[in-house]
């Protein structure tokens, strides 16, 4: 819901906020970013059997060839729905979807390649809702996607951090693993506050800037959740202080004035 969310205010962003392409780019994220938690529970089947086992492929629920086959159904639909905006939407929905599945396969066992990844598409959601008013209006978007990049890195490597010893046994070679925790911490922390920095360089005006504070507020306390080795809250003030970003993009592209020129 929050991705979907995000392409939304992406899209409004962009001046394009109307009803039949609202509703297109929503639904394409929403089945996308679905297929790629599916796709993702499916190649984990084995961490999550250690680190989540009550998840629903590990816990017996669902079998591991039906959320195979109902990711790829997820991936199709929702390229459909964004070929029913425009070719450049279809482009990135698509690339995204070949993101998503080579993730979950291949790059997120590798040190930083699947923070990246995750960080890129967790941004791109904001491209894409732009996407839908053509070039200028992806490009318009580039703030967010900076700043999403920047909070998304920062919750990859606290989770990371949270699921080393499932990660250890399941032989994933994450940043943790590799340069150790205090190291990983170290980087989190930077990315966090690259974010609070960058948020109040946003050409956004005045309320969004007033709403950005409690945003960066959150992302301060990630900071000292994770020096404090609590990744689990360091996750959770990075969720919240990037939904309050959210509202202050929503209230930057709708509120008469606050649009400045990017």
């Amino acid at each position: 819901m929050m991705a979907a969310a995000a392409a939304i205010i992406g899209l409004a962003i962009a001046r394009g906020l109307h009803a039949e392409a609202a509703a297109l780019i929503f639904l394409t994220v929403f089945l996308i970013t679905g297929a790629g938690n599916a796709i993702n529970d499916y190649y984990d089947r084995e961490i999550d059997a250690i680190n989540r086992p009550m998840r629903p492929i590990p816990s017996g629920r669902v079998s591991a060839q039906a959320a195979f086959y109902y990711s790829l159904a997820l991936f199709a639909v929702g390229c459909l729905f964004a070929g029913m905006v425009n070719q450049i939407c279809l482009a990135v929905a698509a690339f995204n979807s070949l993101l998503l599945f080579l993730y979950a396969r291949n790059l997120k066992a590798m040190p930083l390649a699947g923070n990246i990844t995750v960080a890129f598409l967790t941004g791109s959601t904001f491209l894409f809702g732009g996407a839908a008013a053509g070039v200028a209006g992806l490009l318009v978007n580039k703030v967010p996607f900076l700043l999403s990049f920047l909070v998304s890195m920062s919750r990859e490597i606290a989770k990371d951090i949270e699921d080393m010893a499932g990660d250890r046994q399941g032989g994933a070679r994450t940043l943790p693993i590799l340069a150790g925790e205090r190291a990983a911490a170290a980087l989190a922390a930077a990315f966090a506050l690259a974010a609070v920095v960058l948020g109040f360089f946003a050409p956004f005006g005045r309320v969004y800037l007033a709403i950005v504070v409690v945003a960066d507020l959150f992302f301060l306390l990630s900071v000292q959740k994770i020096a404090r080795r609590d990744a689990t809250g360091c996750q959770k003030a990075l969720k919240k202080g990037m939904a309050v970003a959210l509202v202050a993009f929503l209230a930057a592209a709708l509120l008469p004035g606050q649009l400045l020129e990017i």
